[in-house]
């Protein structure tokens, strides 16, 4: 059997947040589901070396997550530049040979990294029998790279820097998607956003198995309409365009297939509740082995070098896990703030290449994270 390079992804769980939906689709029109493929990719470019920077082109994101650089790259109409900005007017600056240059940010990509920057995302959580919910930053900041007095953009390179909460979702409350598959979808209403919830399936089946419950998960049709943005007032023509929408969904699909059927929901007369289910070779894929033993590893790692920092005895630490969740947690925020930032940056160098040795047997390369392949 030929060996293929898996392409699995973690991405914050918090994108399939309906609550989420309004931040994140704001550009749909112009540009698909840009603001979340542009999460997507910079977790995926910093998951692949922890300590280095999210440089990239245009060239390089079209090419990872399935878009076309020339649509990207056009211009907004004013319209849609005053909704985004109101009366901003965003720039770029640079200065070359003792003259200062100003670029407008004016085109769907370069617009979708500078909204991101200005938004929040929503996590839920509990605590104390209350819910609650926290707002989190997306990204911290980012740069550009340009020769400002050409016209040229495909040598423009920009960087990202993901939020120190968002970093952290990444080894906490993330999912598992295959770009593979991801970038093959049409860009169209609800495709892309229907995979993230499909690969939250694959999580929360996986979780159901270990539990012993029953291995499927359910929608109804309404639900899957409301992602698909389908408006049509008959059920039985709903359910049929909700039916050739996932169909068509699954051909487009290499290893995230799955199968569906209708089923009665509790109280229902008719089969309007939807059913998945995958092959058990489809949710054993969707396994990052090693690469999850050295992560959590790691992490785990790196909390007790906190707790030593603060001077709590390493025969504690077990007492202090509940301690470092998001929101009700007493070190989560110092956590963080440490862990992501450059502080003390030889130290967690050492304690990466220590756990990748224990982990793997061989110390790292730049950091690297093994190879997942099939």
């Amino acid at each position: 059997m030929e060996i293929v390079e898996k392409e699995l992804s973690r991405v914050p769980r918090s994108l399939n947040e309906s609550s989420n939906t309004e931040v994140l689709e704001v550009l749909f029109d112009s540009a698909g589901s840009i603001m979340s493929d542009i999460i997507i990719y910079a977790a995926s470019s910093q998951m692949k070396d922890l300590f280095g920077e999210c440089w990239f082109t245009i060239n390089d994101f079209c090419k990872a997550m399935g878009y076309e650089r020339t649509r990207l790259q056009r211009k907004l109409p004013q319209d849609v530049l005053e909704k985004l900005f109101g009366n901003q007017s965003p720039i770029y600056m640079t200065e070359q040979n003792g003259r200062k240059i100003e670029h407008p940010i004016e085109n769907s990509f370069e617009a979708a990294i500078y909204r991101l920057g200005t938004s929040n995302l929503t996590v839920a959580y509990s605590k104390d029998g209350k819910s609650k919910y926290k707002f989190i930053q997306i990204f911290d900041s980012f740069e550009i790279k340009d020769d400002f007095s050409t016209k040229k953009k495909t040598k423009r390179v920009y960087n990202i820097h993901l939020s120190k909460d968002l970093l952290n979702t990444l080894f906490t409350e993330y999912n598992l998607i295959e770009l593979k598959d991801y970038r093959k979808l049409p860009n169209r209403k609800g495709y892309r956003k229907f995979y993230l919830n499909l690969t939250r399936m694959i999580y929360l089946i996986k979780y159901k198995i270990e539990q012993g419950n029953e291995p499927c998960f359910t929608a109804t049709v309404d639900q899957l309409a409301d992602i698909f943005e389908v408006n049509i007032t008959n059920n039985a023509d709903r359910k049929k365009k909700v039916t050739s929408i996932l169909n068509a969904i699954n051909k487009n699909l290499e290893v995230t297939k799955f199968k569906f059927q209708y089923v009665k929901g509790e109280g229902d007369r008719w089969a309007y509740t939807v059913q998945f289910l995958f092959e058990e070779e489809t949710l054993n894929y969707f396994d990052e082995k090693l690469k999850a033993v050295l992560l959590s590893k790691y992490y785990e790692n790196l909390q007790s070098e906190f707790l030593k920092k603060i001077g709590i005895h390493i025969s504690q630490h077990y007492r202090y896990k509940e301690e470092f969740k998001i929101g009700s947690g007493q070190y989560y925020q110092p956590f963080i703030e440490w862990a992501y930032s450059e502080e003390d940056r030889p130290l967690k160098e050492n304690v990466y290449r220590d756990t990748y040795i224990k982990v793997l047997g061989v110390a790292p390369k730049n950091f690297d994270l093994p190879t997942l392949k099939i």
